[in-house]
């Protein structure tokens, strides 16, 4: 590939404590919770609207909250608040109320009891109110580009806004762009799929339509023709999970494109087994399509630690645990001659280390969601919602910590970690 040189002053923007890459759940949370720790914070987000693949992304219902049986709840914190918040808006249906096998789950059982039915848009005010409530600064409609390191640490970022490109200085960075973005252009090692052939979990555009008969869904008491998946919504919508585009690298804008093209046209077909398949949904209607595609997998960071499929199998306890989950490892096919989903079974919960969120190369970075330090089949379950919102709380107060103690990411208390992890109502034992 040929290539130019470029060079342009580049105007700073501002100084920050923290800058948080990124604006779905783990990022949300990271600057919450960085910003109510005192420090000065700027939340960046590429897409017009925070909550990432929740909201621009229409991916829903957050998975279970719970165990892997559904009998103990084991995410709470800013998850329990922005829950709290949404059932405000009637907008949420509590997940302590959820059971499986309904039309919330499309009559899924294995791992979807005490899921989280929710609406997309009030969860964007929700997120919204959050972020400005805790006095977190937010530049949406604004890219990472690039970063300057010096000596293991970023001075600066490189971010691209509608007036141009602008800079941004920060004593601390948190990546949660979901394809550690920034951990790659800081020298971090990275790898994209699974560890054999780099091939990625698939991605999905997740549509919703309208006009549903809820009587003839429940009568049916099955989900749609495989691989279509219908979740009932508060509002009544339904949240349609479907076919997969295969091999999508979500760190290519080219590989992006080809398989957002592909994927409108598995749109149709996905409705046209709604609506001449599924008893219901004969008279349904799109009323939404993701604008973005939802990517399962793209770049795992590494970290001081990776996580294992031992570790979620057995249920490893780390002494520097910062979250505990419990749902499956969740491995959709690769291709279309694979099966995926859970091939192996997990332990009760399992739990993450803070070491899987610190990135090898590079000292003053925290990596939150699913590019942390872990294997690709064990990350099944953690790229979930309610353990990025966990991820990203906990690194937002770890950043606190360093700032306010004059110590490294590295060198912070992690006891003192989780004991603010406890007092703000985080499980992580």
């Amino acid at each position: 590939m040929s290539a130019i040189h470029y060079s342009n002053d580049i105007e700073i923007y501002g100084e920050y404590d923290v800058a948080v890459l990124g604006g779905g759940p783990s990022g949300v949370c990271a600057a919450v919770s960085a910003a109510r720790n005192g420090l000065r914070v700027l939340l960046i987000e590429a897409s017009p609207s925070l909550g990432g693949m929740a909201t621009i992304g229409q991916v829903g219902p957050f998975m279970t909250c719970y165990d892997r049986d559904g009998n103990k709840k084991i995410v709470g914190g800013l998850f329990d608040e922005i829950i709290d918040r949404l059932k405000k808006h009637s907008a949420v249906i509590s997940p302590d109320e959820m059971e499986a096998s309904t039309v919330y789950t499309s009559f899924i059982k294995k791992y979807h009891r005490h899921v989280t039915p929710f609406d997309s848009f009030y969860l964007e005010i929700v997120l919204d109110e959050m972020v400005r409530e805790s006095g977190a600064e937010l530049l949406c409609y604004t890219q990472f580009c690039d970063c300057v390191t010096e000596g293991g640490k970023i001075k600066h970022i490189i971010l691209n806004a509608p007036e141009g490109l602008i800079c941004v200085k920060a004593s601390l960075f948190i990546d949660c762009t979901g394809i550690a973005a920034v951990a790659a252009k800081a020298g971090v090692p990275t790898y994209k799929g699974d560890e054999a052939r780099g091939i990625p979990q698939p991605g999905t555009l997740m549509f919703e339509v309208v006009g549903v008969d809820d009587r003839g869904y429940e009568a049916l008491g099955a989900r749609p023709e495989r691989p279509v998946k219908a979740y009932k919504t508060p509002s009544g919508r339904y949240k349609v999970n479907h076919y997969h585009v295969y091999n999508v690298d979500a760190a290519n804008a080219k590989s992006l494109t080809d398989a957002h093209s592909k994927a409108r046209y598995q749109v149709l077909d996905a409705y046209d087994v709604l609506r001449k398949k599924t008893q219901g949904f004969e008279n349904c209607e799109i009323s939404n399509v993701a604008t973005a595609l939802g990517v399962r997998e793209s770049r795992h960071i590494e970290g001081e630690y990776k996580i294992t499929v031992e570790d979620v199998s057995k249920g490893t306890k780390f002494d520097d645990r910062i979250a505990v989950y419990g749902f499956g490892m969740d491995v959709h096919n690769r291709s279309e001659a694979e099966s995926g989903n859970f091939k192996i079974e997990i332990a009760e919960k399992y739990y993450i280390p803070y070491r899987s969120l610190l990135p090898k190369n590079c000292n003053n970075l925290l990596v939150a969601g699913k590019a942390l330090s872990c294997e690709s089949q064990a990350v099944g379950g953690m790229r979930c919602m309610p353990a990025a919102m966990a991820m990203g709380q906990a690194a937002g107060i770890a950043c606190a910590l360093a700032i306010n103690n004059c110590v490294t990411l590295r060198g912070i208390d992690v006891s003192a970690l989780q004991a603010k992890l406890r007092a703000a109502g985080a499980i992580i034992d």
